[in-house]
């Protein structure tokens, strides 16, 4: 149970990792049969009620990341092996205006409406079974990938971010409004594991071309839209004859991305 045995290989890692590792799929299924809510992502231990209470008696308390469980983490520190390079998909979504609008409000003001939105972008992420990677400065960060999120890990990230979109344009989804949010998702390849000193894992984070082209993806993305990289459309299946297409020269990539327009921009300046 828990995380991989300290003798594991790196392809055994990588199983692991992609949700592929024989067994594990039985396994999340038996702990999810347990009703305490959250749990690890990976291994799908409950955290909450009698049954958490339970398995922190044999090392399945959370770790200093909230959503995996100490035993995922520490027995991947110990088999040295804290990331492989797997498929996965980045959700980037971030305030448009930010700076304006802490220009008209009080800092105080201003804190609680970027809380609203951590709060707000992380149930959609972590309700579509993704993970939240990183909330930084007016910026919001998931991580989906098989081990996590299942085979279908780029439709739980165009799920999540269509979703995310949704919250942030409800005209209640703060004291002051609706949170003007560009969002953007991308899939490919990306080195996932550890960003502890020393080999530790003191949390997952994602790196890579996949990541950086997802996070210059949103900074293209206006006030509502939710754009979504071709690959990721195409891994999950999504139908786009009709949607609208555009090709986007990134900062920094040689390379254009093309994109489908799956939420178009609303009416509120960003």
């Amino acid at each position: 149970m828990g995380g991989p045995d300290p003798t594991w290989t790196p392809e055994m890692v990588r199983q692991y990792m992609t949700g592929e590792y024989p067994g594990m799929a039985e396994q999340r299924r038996r702990f999810q049969r347990i009703p305490s809510e959250p749990r690890c992502k990976l291994c799908m231990v409950p955290f909450g009620g009698i049954g958490g209470a339970a398995f922190r008696v044999v090392g399945f308390g959370r770790s200093s990341n909230p959503m995996l469980c100490s035993k995922c983490t520490t027995e991947l520190g110990r088999s040295g092996l804290t990331g492989v390079e797997i498929p996965c998909t980045l959700l980037f979504t971030d305030v448009r205006g930010s700076t304006s609008l802490a220009e008209r409000m009080r800092p105080t003001d201003f804190h609680a409406f970027l809380d609203r939105f951590y709060k707000v972008a992380t149930r959609a992420i972590v309700d579509h079974d993704g993970i939240v990677d990183k909330l930084v400065g007016d910026e919001v960060i998931g991580l989906f990938f098989g081990g996590v999120s299942g085979p279908d890990h780029a439709g739980a990230g165009i799920r999540a971010a269509l979703d995310l979109a949704d919250r942030a344009a409800d005209p209640e989804a703060t004291v002051s409004g609706p949170i003007p949010v560009g969002t953007a998702v991308h899939t490919g390849d990306a080195f996932v594991g550890a960003s502890g000193a020393d080999g530790s894992v003191e949390d997952f984070t994602a790196l890579g071309d996949a990541v950086n082209a997802a996070a210059r993806l949103a900074s293209t993305a206006a006030t509502g839209e939710v754009l979504v990289s071709c690959a990721s459309a195409v891994a999950a299946h999504v139908p786009v004859d009709d949607c609208e297409h555009r090709v986007l020269e990134l900062r920094g990539r040689s390379e254009p991305i093309e994109v489908v327009v799956l939420r178009h921009a609303s009416s509120a300046p960003g």
